[in-house]
C-alpha cells in the first residue's frame, strides 16, 4: 500500500518541464517553434514541426531530443525512446536524452531513472529539471533524505521553481515533518487561479499532517466522494513517520509469471506461476493508458525488434491506481533477472525502453 501511495503522490506532483527546457537551439530553424507549441499544450503540433526539421537535419541532437518529448507527451513511450537513444548516439552525453529516458522508466525502474538523472548532472550540474526529477527517482525509492537534497539544489539554483517547492513540501510530509510542509505548499494552493493539480498537492500534505477534513474540502470539487477516500487512505499510507536513511534501498521487484502458450494475458492481479518454474521474470517495455496502446506499442516493438521478439510472448496488464487505469506492456519467462537483464540490453541497442518489471 505504501509503495502505491507514493506513486500516486509522485503522479500528482509530476515532473514539471522538458527534457529540453535548457538545451540550446541556435542554430536549429523552427525547433523554437516546436518547442513553444510543446510549452503550449500542443504536442501533435510540436512532432509535424520537428519532424520536418529532421528530415533536413536528421543528426540534430535538440531536434531529436524535442521529438522525444513530443512523442511521450503524446503517450508514445516506445518511440519517445528510440528518439532519446538516438539523441544519445549523436551525443554520449546528451543531457536532454538522458533526462527523457529518466522520466520514462521512473514508475518501473526509478533506480535506473536516478543513474541517468546523476549522469545528466554529471555534464550540467545546474539541470534543474534533472534535480527535480533526481528528487522524484529518490522519493519513489523511499530515499526521502536524498530526495529533499536534491528539490534543496535545485531550488538552490532557481529559487522560484514551483515543482521543486512542490515536492518537497510532499517529500517533507511523507517523513512527518508536516509544519515545514504546510508552510511550504499554501501559498501556492491558496494563489488566484492555482491549478487542481496544486490544490491536489496541497490536499496531500494536509492529510499526510493529519487534517483530513481540510484535505477532504480540497479536494471535493474535482473528485467523487469514491475518489476522495481512496485518495485520503492512500496519502496516510504514504506518510512514513520518520526519516528514510540515504542507504534505503528500492523495493526488491516481484515477478509475473505468463503462460506457455502464444496468447495474449489480460489480468487485474498477479498471475500464478507456471508449474515447475523456480522464477518467470518479466520485462517491461511501457506502460500506456490504454489497451489499444498497449497493443499498438508490441506491434511497433515486433517491427523494431523481429528476431529478438520473434518467440516471445506479450503480457498485457492493467493496472488501476486511484481511478486512473494503466496498461504494462511486458514479456517473460526468463530465468532470472541476469537472463533478464541481458535480454534488456539487446532492447536498449535496438533503440527501445527495457526495465525488468516489478509488482
Amino acid at each position: 500500500m505504501r509503495r502505491s501511495a507514493i506513486v500516486l503522490l509522485v503522479l500528482l506532483a509530476g515532473c514539471t518541464g522538458r527534457a529540453t527546457s535548457e538545451l540550446s537551439s541556435f542554430g536549429t530553424p523552427g525547433l523554437n517553434v516546436a518547442k513553444a507549441a510543446l510549452d503550449g499544450g500542443s504536442p501533435q503540433i510540436a512532432l509535424q514541426v520537428v519532424d520536418r526539421i529532421l528530415t533536413t537535419l536528421p543528426d540534430s541532437e535538440a531536434a531529436l531530443v524535442v521529438q522525444g518529448d513530443a512523442l511521450t507527451a503524446l503517450g508514445r513511450p516506445v518511440e519517445g525512446t528510440v528518439s532519446y537513444n538516438k539523441a544519445l548516439a549523436v551525443n554520449p552525453a546528451s543531457v536532454g536524452a538522458r533526462i527523457g529516458l529518466g522520466r520514462l522508466s521512473l514508475a518501473s525502474a526509478p533506480a535506473q531513472s536516478e543513474s541517468l538523472f546523476l549522469a545528466a548532472l554529471h555534464d550540467d550540474p545546474r539541470n534543474t529539471t534533472a534535480l527535480n526529477d533526481l528528487g522524484v527517482a529518490r522519493d519513489l525509492q523511499g530515499n526521502h533524505i536524498g530526495a529533499q537534497q536534491a528539490y534543496r539544489q535545485a531550488l538552490g539554483v532557481n529559487p522560484d521553481l514551483n515543482s521543486a517547492q512542490v515536492n518537497l513540501a510532499l517529500s517533507l510530509a511523507m517523513t512527518g515533518d508536516s509544519g515545514h510542509a504546510v508552510a511550504m505548499i499554501r501559498p501556492l494552493a491558496e494563489e488566484p487561479g492555482a491549478s487542481p493539480k496544486v490544490r491536489q498537492n496541497f490536499a496531500a500534505v494536509l492529510a499526510m499532517s493529519g487534517d483530513r477534513e481540510a484535505a477532504r474540502q480540497i479536494l471535493s470539487p474535482d473528485m467523487s466522494p469514491q475518489d476522495v477516500d481512496r485518495a485520503l487512505d492512500a496519502f496516510a499510507a504514504a506518510r512514513s513517520g520518520g526519516p528514510v536513511p540515504l542507504t534505503a534501498a528500492p523495493p526488491a521487484p516481484e515477478a509475473q509469471p505468463i503462460a506457455a502458450q502464444p496468447v495474449v494475458q489480460t489480468t487485474m492481479a498477479v498471475a500464478r506461476p507456471m508449474p515447475g518454474a523456480a522464477r518467470n521474470v518479466q520485462v517491461q517495455f511501457a506502460a500506456v493508458p490504454t489497451e489499444a496502446d498497449a497493443r499498438a506499442d508490441w506491434r511497433r516493438l515486433r517491427q523494431l525488434m523481429p528476431t529478438l521478439l520473434n518467440n516471445r510472448v506479450p503480457v498485457f496488464t492493467r493496472i488501476d491506481l486511484n481511478g486512473q487505469v494503466f496498461w504494462r506492456v511486458r514479456t517473460g519467462g526468463f530465468a532470472d533477472d541476469t537472463a533478464a537483464e541481458g535480454f534488456c540490453q539487446q532492447v536498449r541497442q535496438a533503440g527501445a525502453h527495457c526495465a525488468i518489471g516489478g509488482a
